[in-house]
């Protein structure tokens, strides 16, 4: 759904922020499936969702398929880097359908400023890899009392 702002019939930021996310994804997919040489690269890419809550931010990275001895997580100067690789299937196989990809993955996901590097818990679950890191003390919201 498109919004629209009123005076002028421009999206608004909401939309502008969607539609960019959107080209990012896009151009990552189309970019991550050629080599610097031009030639194909055998990969994937794994889906990645982000929020937060006041206190919060979660990721979730979809890698089924993916032992977590083979991922690799990081976080250096706000970007976190997830890569790792799903292992093709041994022995020949005849398909009739395959839209399986195998093959290394690598997404970076920036972080919001307010997020501590230090407070990463990481865990494999079904295939999602599911991220919480905690958002500084300094950052969350302070409730003020008011008196008479």
């Amino acid at each position: 759904m498109l919004l629209r702002t009123r005076r002028f019939n421009l999206p608004t930021t909401d939309a502008l922020a969607a539609m960019q996310r959107e080209m990012e994804n896009i151009f990552g997919r189309v970019l991550s499936d050629v080599s610097e040489n031009g030639g194909a690269v055998r990969g994937w890419r794994a889906p990645v969702a982000m929020w937060d809550d006041a206190d919060k931010v979660f990721l979730e990275v979809e890698v089924p398929g993916v032992s977590k001895e083979s991922i690799d997580l990081t976080v250096h100067n706000g970007i976190m880097r997830v890569s790792g690789e799903r292992k093709a299937p041994e022995g020949e196989r005849n398909y009739w359908v395959n839209d399986r990809a195998y093959g290394a993955f690598d997404r970076t996901v920036t972080l919001p400023e307010d997020v501590d590097p230090e407070s990463i818990d990481a865990r494999l679950c079904e295939g999602v890899l599911h991220i919480v890191l905690s958002k500084r003390p300094e950052a969350q919201p302070k409730k003020i009392t008011v008196r008479d």
